[in-house]
């Protein structure tokens, strides 16, 4: 299962979770343990997705960067911080360098532009947010650890919500999951016995939830042991959807080929690997700006990217008018700071698309790193008219009006 995926489970477990609400019982805990969940996996930092989701159901605190209780000791780093308003992860002991066993990440801070404050962001249950117990700036049922639930009850509640919502493509994506969880987590135990993946297993069934992509070959399934009975028993449902064996595919080591050698590939698989390539870079860029001048990290992020222009361009050839792949392309040359060829791309994209409030969400964003503000808000509402409930575009707008355009 690709990490992507994990992260959209978890992202559309929470959209569930509060939907549900409040028959669902403490979103609170029931968040925490899904990014606990997330973080056993290589995925990338998501909250800000579902940020107000998080906030309104208490899982995520926000208060001003001056309430940190280490900021009298640290005054100077944490008003560089909000100075320079970027999102920046804060360690346990914020001035020393990032170490996982000794100075893991506590919290993380960013500027909101609803409120044009640099804000500092605990959630339940993080190193921040116990010192923001012990400190009291948190009391009362704020102060209460979330409960730690077992994987399985976990899936099990979601599961429910789901299929309450009759949201099929939430349980497929649980469905697929599980035996990578059962796998990671190395259980012992017959899980195959286990009552609430039954009871998980039972929804997934009777709300034909089983889709074929995704699936192992039949013939990939372990066989044996605990974890093979497990996989026997959870996808019997789904053998008549599974291929008999996996398709046979040439491996092809991209990084030993040169780029001007005819590789064959479909254009969605160019635009899967842009968009990967994107992602990795946002996350370089992140921790870039959290450690400071690093040339041999901005040169990994400059080749990553001259990769991704590649790898769009010839995407392109063999679909000449696809919207993410344009999209994409353009995202590259804005983080190259190519700020006009990026709107030749995004205004392709637009040509092709003009109802997509994707492509006018990108160029409502270039427009603000252009200077072009009336632009800017311009195509931000284009979005809101075409996705009125879109916060990030409504957040952008309104910092727009009052500290661009008077």
């Amino acid at each position: 299962m690709a990490m992507h995926e994990i992260e959209t489970l978890v992202e559309m477990s929470v959209y569930c979770l509060d939907k549900s609400s409040p028959s669902s019982p403490d979103c609170r805990s029931l968040f925490y343990n899904l990014y606990c969940l997330q973080e056993q996996f290589d995925t990338g930092f998501t909250h800000f997705r579902v940020m107000d989701i998080l906030i309104k159901h208490r899982f995520v605190y926000t208060l001003p960067i001056t309430d940190h209780p280490a900021y009298p000791k640290n005054k100077a780093y944490f008003d560089q911080l909000a100075a320079a308003q970027k999102f920046s992860f804060i360690y346990e002991f914020p001035q020393k360098k990032w170490d996982s066993d000794h100075n893991p990440v506590a919290g993380y801070a960013s500027f909101d532009q609803a409120q044009s404050t640099y804000l500092l962001y605990a959630d339940a249950g993080s190193i921040l947010w116990k010192s923001l117990v012990d400190s009291k700036k948190l009391q009362g049922k704020d102060a209460r650890p979330p409960q730690v639930i077992p994987v399985t009850t976990l899936a099990l509640i979601i599961a429910k919500a789901a299929a309450a919502q009759q949201d099929k493509a939430l349980l497929a994506m649980w469905y697929q999951l599980i035996p990578y969880i059962i796998m990671q987590e190395d259980e012992e135990d017959d899980m195959a016995a286990n009552t609430d993946l039954k009871a998980v297993l039972d929804l997934v069934v009777s709300n034909e939830a089983i889709f074929a992509e995704g699936l192992p070959p039949a013939d990939e399934l372990p066989d044996g042991g605990s974890f093979g009975d497990f996989c026997q028993w959870w996808y019997a449902p789904a053998l008549g959807l599974m291929k008999a064996t996996a398709d046979e595919e040439p491996e092809i080591n991209l990084d030993e080929i040169p780029f001007s050698e005819k590789v064959e590939k479909s254009a969605a698989w160019y635009e899967r690997e842009v968009a990967r390539i994107l992602q990795e870079v946002n996350t370089a860029i992140a921790e870039l700006e959290d450690q400071g001048g690093n040339e041999q990290l901005q040169a990994s992020i400059d080749g990553q990217l001259k990769t991704a222009l590649e790898y769009a361009a010839q995407g392109l050839t063999l679909a000449p008018n696809d919207t993410g792949l344009l999209v994409n392309q353009g995202s590259a040359w804005m983080l190259l700071q190519q700020y006009e060829k990026a709107l030749a791309c995004y205004d392709a994209a637009l040509a092709n698309a003009p109802e997509n409030a994707f492509v006018h969400l990108n160029r409502a964003i270039l427009f603000f790193h252009m200077d072009r503000f009336p632009q800017a808000a311009a195509a931000f509402e284009q979005t809101l008219a075409l996705e009125p409930e879109n916060e990030f575009a409504q957040q952008w707008l309104q910092y727009l009006k009052n500290e661009k355009l008077g």
